[in-house]
């Protein structure tokens, strides 16, 4: 009877959808999964865990390309439900963060341990669900002593600036790292922490001794979660709060279940735990003439060698870094250039000659590049 009853279903289904469903012209030319744009996906084998994770890496829009500059990084537990790389990405160009590389670290396919990495014992939740614990440490020692010189090597980050994101069970994680180990990250976000797995943890923050530089924490959980989650995250606040060492904020979310306020959980705390060094400017162009433009073209040469070409097109002048996308230049005064919509100017030296050199800032950071053509 059951198995009647769904078939009659689907079939109402069927003769539900609207007409033009079979008449449409469009036609499926390929058909895949989404790639995240500007992310790069690897598959890394840790000999410490013993394992696979999937670790995504999100490049900031405005990357370091000034000679021995880096930017931060933020490490995100169980993938960042594919949400955390592309916020990051897109409050850092908004300029209401500083720039910075998004980590995300899972599993693969069917093979998620997340519930022996994350706890250091067994527990067993208030409604029943139990996890097995134990592999707390070892994880750590992936992240710390594996992960993170990996991608230091691998990209020009800044490891005194990174921060630790954890929700749930990778919250608990998260806050037991900071009470056990709080130098290994400058910051951390603990979200929604499953107190219940680990109730030790609220003592272990509670006798923390820092001093300088600061940690800077952030505590985030739903203000419609279950009430037991709603008091570890209280408790650890709570715990935190008046600490030596410690830059805390706080936030519940209201009208928010354990998962529902993840997606607006980085327009909170990434501001606040990576807050940009410089206001980003946004300039208004002008009109130069164009003999007055001829000045600048040529190749430029910066300290660690790599050109810098300004060029022109029928726009107006082009800025090009070795191994990096070209961008328009956009005057602002006379010898004064900017990039729409990223914090980066470019001064050229005064006069009525070729100029001689030019002074390139980008996010707060400012390197010289001379004339070599």
């Amino acid at each position: 009877m059951k198995t009647h009853l769904i078939a009659v279903s689907l079939l109402a289904c069927a003769f539900s959808l609207p007409a033009s469903a079979e008449s449409s012209s469009l036609s499926v030319k390929a058909e895949g999964p989404v790639v995240i744009s500007g992310a790069t996906s690897l598959t890394v084998h840790s000999a410490i865990v013993g394992r696979d994770f999937v670790v995504e890496v999100t490049v900031p829009r405005t990357p370091p390309i000034l000679p021995g500059q880096t930017a931060p990084v933020i490490y995100v537990l169980d993938g960042g439900y594919d949400l955390a790389g592309p916020a990051g990405w897109l409050l850092g160009a908004a300029g209401t963060m500083a720039p910075a590389y998004v980590v995300t670290v899972g599993y693969p396919a069917g093979a998620s341990a997340r519930g022996v990495d994350l706890l250091s014992a067994p527990a067993t939740s208030p409604d029943g669900i139990a996890q097995k614990g134990g592999g707390a440490e070892t994880f750590r020692r992936f992240l710390v002593e594996e992960l993170k010189p990996f991608i230091e090597a691998r990209y020009p980050v800044d490891g005194n600036r990174s921060i630790l994101f954890g929700h749930s069970l990778s919250g608990i994680f998260t806050a037991n790292a900071l009470a056990s180990h709080p130098m290994d990250f400058a910051g951390y976000l603990i979200a929604s922490p499953s107190v219940w797995a680990d109730p030790g943890v609220i003592d272990r923050l509670h006798g923390l001794q820092l001093g300088v530089p600061p940690r800077r924490v952030f505590v985030g959980y739903g203000a419609k979660e279950e009430a037991y989650m709603i008091s570890g995250a209280r408790q650890v606040v709570q715990a935190l709060s008046g600490l030596q060492g410690i830059l805390i904020q706080a936030k519940a979310f209201e009208g928010e279940q354990h998962i529902s306020y993840y997606p607006v959980l980085p327009n909170a705390a990434f501001p606040f735990l990576l807050p940009r060094d410089n206001v980003m400017r946004r300039p208004s162009p002008i009109e130069l003439p164009v003999g007055r433009l001829k000045r600048y073209l040529g190749v430029y040469e910066l300290a660690d060698h790599r050109r810098v070409a300004i060029t022109e097109d029928e726009d107006g002048l082009v800025f090009k870094v070795d191994g990096r996308d070209e961008a328009g230049l956009l005057a602002e005064a006379v010898d004064r250039f900017f990039i729409r919509g990223v914090d980066a100017n470019i001064v050229f030296d005064a006069g009525d000659g070729a100029a001689k050199e030019m002074a390139i800032s980008l996010n707060g950071r400012t390197a010289r590049a001379l004339r070599v053509q």
